[in-house]
């Protein structure tokens, strides 16, 4: 990328960013639920039942294109950059100053629609430890789901297959696995019937099959990594390096977490949403928070009147279910109606009310549980002394103890005293001190 494009990018690391339609090919059929919600004419299923929202991933099912699956953002003059290029291009500035320290320029998450109009196959997918060990992959595949919408097909209620049925022995799957018997391996699982609202965290290991007329949004580790012991599915017989990730059955089948199983499995991974706030602006809803799963993250905001984003200082991925909007800010004024999708950058920036000029920006992280840090506070120096960076730091602590932090920590340099000053008027103490090397700039 060159020098001048990545200036005139710049500026969508400071403000939310619409994301392009990215549906994906399979071999099973859906889609004709997300084609209405996407507002498209002539819905149907068919073998594109799944959009990819914010991804940074690529499918890799073989004969596809080799970039299918990663999402592009809509820029104001109407061409569109791959999101992935933006996050390579501004790691910190797009995902936030902790993230990249961690994980470089990965997204580390991904997020789709899905819309199934048949069973899809008894699968399974691998953790994290596994995927490093024989994969060569940092990600294993934990997901959940949330059911936005269902229906009856060929008069079958909608319903899931999740975990073992008590008793089920690892010996015994294996068997009807080797056997082919799909009547057994789909009697091996529990089913059950879903609604609308239903929250389900599906722990990479557990055996599932999502069944017929189910509309969700699925948010999961970064892979396309899956086990199948299906080994015909859609008239297509697969090739066992296929079904097993190239491993061979007996190290593939290793994947499925034979303990995840029985009714209190079920009650685990059948999430509740917990309250965070409640009030004439809006109501905010945790539904999958650091106590379930450290692989992601799902929020649901329902806004009744102005709400203030409370995100600031983290990425995320937005997804508008119901009504319609704008999410506005100092540099951008965003239009939201249903079946809509943005990515919204992490950095927190202040702009000149008149010119729009950016003069300040703060980034803020969630680092552990009930813990932030503010990673960096920067300000013009025109407009240095006019309390705008005590603004920002204010702004950024309010939204770290909205989402849980009781303590926050900041590095500044020793002789940099007006910003110590500040700091210490804002009630940090100083814990440590310690050498670094510190670049004065030009």
């Amino acid at each position: 990328m060159t020098t001048q494009r990545l200036a005139d990018l710049a500026p969508c690391t400071r403000r939310p960013l619409p994301l392009l339609r990215n549906r994906v090919y399979r071999l099973w059929k859906g889609g004709a639920v997300l084609d209405r919600f996407q507002g498209q004419p002539d819905p149907a299923d068919r073998n594109v039942p799944e959009e990819w929202v914010g991804s940074t991933t690529v499918s890799r099912l073989p004969g596809r294109p080799p970039d299918e699956g990663l999402s592009k953002v809509g820029l104001p003059d109407g061409s569109s950059v791959l999101l992935k290029d933006l996050i390579d291009a501004f790691p910190q500035a797009m995902l936030g100053e902790a993230h990249a320290a961690r994980l470089g320029s990965d997204l580390g998450v991904l997020c789709k629609l899905l819309d199934s109009a048949m069973r899809l196959p008894v699968q399974c997918h691998p953790d994290a430890a596994f995927a490093r060990r024989h994969l060569g992959s940092n990600f294993g595949k934990t997901e959940a789901w949330l059911v936005l919408a269902t229906r009856s097909i060929d008069g079958v209620p909608p319903y899931m297959l999740f975990g073992f049925r008590e008793g089920v022995t690892e010996a015994e799957f294996r068997r009807v696995v080797q056997a082919q018997d799909i009547p057994a391996q789909v009697a091996s699982l529990n089913r059950i019937e879903v609604k609308p609202g239903d929250l389900y965290l599906v722990s990479a290991g557990t055996p599932h099959a999502l069944g017929p007329g189910i509309f969700l949004i699925e948010i999961q580790e970064p892979t396309d990594l899956v086990v199948n012991t299906e080994h015909v599915f859609c008239g297509l017989r697969r090739t066992e390096a296929q079904c097993y990730l190239g491993l061979g059955s007996d190290l593939g089948m290793s994947c499925f977490n034979y303990q995840a199983a029985g009714e209190e499995y079920l009650s685990r991974h059948r999430l509740a949403p917990r309250i965070l706030r409640d009030d004439p602006a809006g109501l905010e809803e945790r539904l999958i928070g650091p106590e379930h799963t450290p692989c992601f993250g799902m929020d649901r905001v329902t806004v009744r009147g102005r709400l203030t984003d409370r995100d600031r200082g983290r990425c995320y991925i937005g997804i508008v279910t119901e009504g319609q909007g704008r999410l506005t800010g100092a540099a951008s004024d965003l239009p939201l109606q249903a079946g809509g999708t943005f990515f919204a950058p992490a950095s927190l920036v202040a702009a000149h009310a008149s010119t729009g000029r950016i003069c300040g920006t703060c980034l803020a992280s969630l680092v552990a549980a009930r813990t932030g840090h503010i990673t960096q506070v920067c300000v013009e120096p025109a407009m240095q002394g006019t309390g705008l960076g005590y603004e920002l730091m204010r702004r950024s602590l309010g939204e770290l103890a909205a989402h849980g932090c009781s303590r926050v920590s900041l590095t500044v340099t020793g002789a940099n005293r007006n910003a110590v000053s500040l700091y210490e008027r804002m009630g940090f103490a100083i814990r440590r001190r310690f050498a670094a090397y510190v670049w004065d700039g030009f």
